[in-house]
């Protein structure tokens, strides 16, 4: 697209949270420096979308928006990039001048492979039910957080990898599971129509509980799981209390309250992912036990002795 309708610069952004709180991940840039990806940090800390209007007002009515920046004589094309009726993020062109009627139809073209690619992608992620991210995207996601801990760690002498380090907020990775209270009575005393509306509004409840950096998965069945980045476990324990705390107090239709529990779990550079899982999931039993609608941590039933230490496996066996 750069070469082709000799732009000064196109951006890819992506479109992260919802209504008021949205913002704008840069994915990708090219220009005359040349192409740039977005690193992690800058990911992080995405733009609030009200500050580009033109991309606002193309994702808002979902249609090519054009604005001329007087100050410096560039013109700004926002193409939209839509998937299953919704706006995943935004192609931004900036000219010297007025894309022309062909030029727009070239960058539609392209922009049609990509919405092709991007529903393959979503299909293949996401589970079906509640659009959220599923089993097979969340072994590949905590790996990728596994390997990423034990290059930092192997890294600790590097001065830039410290730095790095710092701005990934030290690498504190928590793993939460989530598990819907008594779900099996509201399958059995509704129908599985009503369960799977409880499943489909708690997933939205999700979304609008976490940040947008956090990871969201459903494992299938009313279990979901969290994958989150925090400073402190003060700072996990709140975002998960704000979750429970917001589905408490949701009237579900035909249904009325539901409850949800979680375990979670700190993730090391040394964990495996049965592991890691593990620990969460005993988490997730304390809690039921404990008479559900909370949240548990492990590492602080661990030190009441309400769990046992997880042995790990011999190096030598082998698991199946």
């Amino acid at each position: 697209m750069f070469e082709l309708v000799k732009a000064r610069e196109v951006n890819l952004h992506k479109i992260v949270g919802d209504g008021d709180a949205r913002a704008l991940e840069q994915v990708t840039h090219v220009g005359s420096d040349g192409v740039r990806y977005a690193t992690e940090a800058e990911i992080d800390d995405p733009q609030p979308i009200g500050t580009r209007p033109e991309i606002l007002a193309c994702v808002e009515n979902s249609q090519i928006v054009r604005r001329e920046l007087k100050e410096t004589g560039a013109y700004i094309h926002c193409f939209p990039i839509s998937v299953d009726r919704r706006v995943l993020g935004v192609l931004e062109v900036s000219c010297d001048r007025p894309l022309s009627e062909d030029d727009l139809g070239t960058a539609e073209g392209f922009l049609g492979l990509y919405r092709n690619y991007l529903s393959l992608l979503d299909y293949s992620e996401r589970d079906t039910l509640t659009g959220m991210l599923n089993r097979k995207t969340f072994d590949e996601s905590l790996s990728k957080i596994l390997a990423g801990m034990a290059a930092m760690q192997a890294a600790e002498n590097d001065p830039s990898a410290v730095r790095r380090r710092r701005q990934q907020e030290d690498g504190n990775h928590w793993l939460a599971v989530v598990d819907v209270d008594h779900f099996k009575r509201i399958n059995d005393h509704f129908g599985h129509l009503y369960g799977d509306e409880v499943l489909i509004l708690l997933a939205r409840i999700m979304r609008e509980s976490f940040r947008h950096q956090d990871k969201l998965f459903r494992f299938g069945g009313e279990e979901f799981v969290v994958t989150l980045r925090a400073m402190s476990e003060d700072e996990v324990r709140t975002a998960l209390e704000r979750f429970r705390t917001a589905v408490e107090n949701y009237v579900f239709p035909q249904v009325g309250q539901v409850t949800v529990s979680a375990g979670y779990t700190h993730i090391s550079a040394s964990d495996t992912i049965p592991e890691i899982v593990g620990r969460a999931d005993e988490a997730l039993y304390v809690a039921k036990e404990n008479g559900r609608n909370q949240i548990a941590s492990y590492e602080a039933a661990l030190r009441a002795g309400k769990v046992a230490v997880r042995d790990k496996p011999d190096n030598d066996i082998e698991l199946f």
